[in-house]
C-alpha cells in the first residue's frame, strides 16, 4: 500500500491531489462538529500517506490521535496549541504536495473553528451534539408512546417502562449506540447537553407527567390530595 500510495503522490498533480482530499473531507460534509469531522478527515489522511515522509506519516496519524482524544472528553490544555502546530509543520515541511495539502486544510479547519476546540477541551462540550462523550439521550414524557420498543433494542439494558408507560434511559448505563432512536417511531428519544429537561424519575403511565408541577413526586402528591 505504502509503496503504491508514494508512486501515486509522485505522480499525481498538485491540482489531483487538493481535488482528493476535498473530496475526501466533503464525504462528512454532513457532520456539523469541526472536531469530529477533523479527527475523521485525519483518520483517513493516515491511511492514504505513502509513509516516505516523516512529517506527513507522523503529523496526519498525531492529529488523529489528539482529535479522537479531544472528542472523547480526554482533551487536554495545550491540545489546541499542538494540532495548530502539527498542521504548519506539515503545510511547511512535508515533502510532497499530499503532505503539505493535508496540512493546509487541517490549519484552516482549527483556525476557523477554535472556539470549538476550546470549548471541547475545556468546558467537555459539544455544541453540535455529535460526539458522543458530550451529550446524553432521554426520552421526552410528552412524545413517548409506551410503545416499549426503545427497550427491547437496547442492548446495554439502560431503558426502563413497560408497555404504555412513560420509559426512562439510565445515562450511566447507556453507551449512546443510538439504537432506540432507530426503533422509536415516535421520536421520543432526544439528546441534550450538560442541562436536561424536567423528567420523571421513574417510569409512569403516558400522559399523566405534569413537568411544570415537579416531575413524578409532584405526581404522587397531586394523586394523593385528590382522593
Amino acid at each position: 500500500m505504502a509503496v503504491k500510495e508514494r508512486k501515486r503522490w509522485k505522480q499525481e498533480s498538485e491540482d489531483a491531489i487538493r481535488d482528493f482530499i476535498y473530496q475526501a473531507y466533503n464525504r462528512d460534509a454532513g457532520n456539523p462538529c469541526p472536531v469530529d469531522r477533523l479527527k475523521v478527515f485525519s483518520d483517513h489522511m493516515r491511511r492514504s500517506s505513502c509513509g516516505e515522509c516523516v512529517i506527513c506519516r507522523e503529523g496526519t496519524l498525531q492529529l488523529y490521535t489528539i482529535t479522537e482524544a479531544i472528542t472523547q472528553g480526554s482533551g487536554r490544555d495545550g491540545d489546541f496549541g499542538i494540532v495548530r502546530e502539527i498542521a504548519e509543520d506539515m503545510a511547511a515541511g512535508s515533502s510532497c504536495d499530499f503532505g503539505k495539502e493535508v496540512g493546509r486544510l487541517a490549519k484552516s479547519i482549527i483556525e476557523n473553528e477554535g472556539e470549538q476546540f476550546e470549548k471541547h477541551i475545556k468546558r467537555k462540550r459539544c455544541d453540535t451534539l455529535i460526539c458522543k462523550k458530550f451529550f446524553t439521550y432521554y426520552i421526552s414524557p410528552e412524545k413517548c408512546t409506551g410503545c416499549n420498543q426503545c427497550v427491547e433494542a437496547c442492548k446495554p439494558g439502560a431503558i426502563t417502562g413497560k408497555p404504555g408507560w412513560i420509559h426512562i434511559i439510565d445515562s450511566a448505563v447507556c453507551n449512546r449506540c443510538g439504537e432506540c432512536v432507530l426503533a422509536c417511531e415516535a421520536g421520543s428519544i432526544q439528546k441534550a447537553g450538560t442541562v436536561l429537561p424536567k423528567l420523571p424519575d421513574e417510569p409512569m403511565p403516558v400522559g399523566s407527567f405534569q413537568p411544570n408541577e415537579g416531575g413524578l413526586l409532584s405526581q404522587k402528591r397531586r394523586r394523593r390530595s385528590e382522593e
